[in-house]
């Protein structure tokens, strides 16, 4: 089957959408920094390049996390989440996706760490340089905060990653 198969197609809408509610519904309120929260959403945007590659991840990440957004009550963050979350899954994709065979502890560490580290950027670039709603010295926790949600879906997936990677077997 090619890339854009029905399987993979309907894979990637299940995946979206467990992003979407995976982040909405394990919310929890981080202590350490304002308007920011702990949820296990990014493994499944994690699972979404081990499965799916770069490309459909991007997509799957953008689309579930924009939507959480919405439905959570953060409008000023969708469409910065639909870009940085996309990159995230792309990201992801890049290290975590091979066509065929397994890949490594390595890289899978790698890539969750990559995908993690650009989070936490993208949204202190966000919130520091375009939106303007604090310093960047206030911002710091804000940082090491999405630092932390980004190791909460690692810790989520790592261990699950080996036998779902077999989810790849029946694209």
């Amino acid at each position: 089957m090619g890339s854009w198969s029905v399987r993979k197609l309907v894979l990637a809408g299940i995946l979206a959408a467990l992003v979407f509610v995976v982040t909405a519904f394990t919310k929890i309120p981080s202590p350490f920094a304002r308007a920011a929260y702990y949820h296990a959403g990014d493994s499944i945007i994690y699972l979404s390049g081990l499965i799916l590659g770069p490309h459909m991840a991007a997509v799957v990440s953008g689309l579930g996390s924009f939507l959480s957004d919405l439905y959570l009550g953060y409008p000023l963050y969708m469409f910065a989440t639909f870009v940085i979350k996309g990159i995230m899954g792309g990201i992801a994709g890049y290290f975590l996706y091979v066509p065929q065979g397994r890949v490594s502890w390595r890289r899978k560490l790698l890539g969750v760490a990559l995908a993690g580290l650009w989070m936490a950027v993208g949204y202190y670039v966000f919130e520091v340089y375009i939106v303007r709603i604090v310093d960047w010295r206030a911002n710091i926790p804000n940082f090491f905060a999405n630092i932390g949600q980004a190791l909460v879906g690692a810790v989520i997936f790592l261990p699950l990653s080996k036998p779902l990677e077999r989810l790849k077997d029946v694209l």
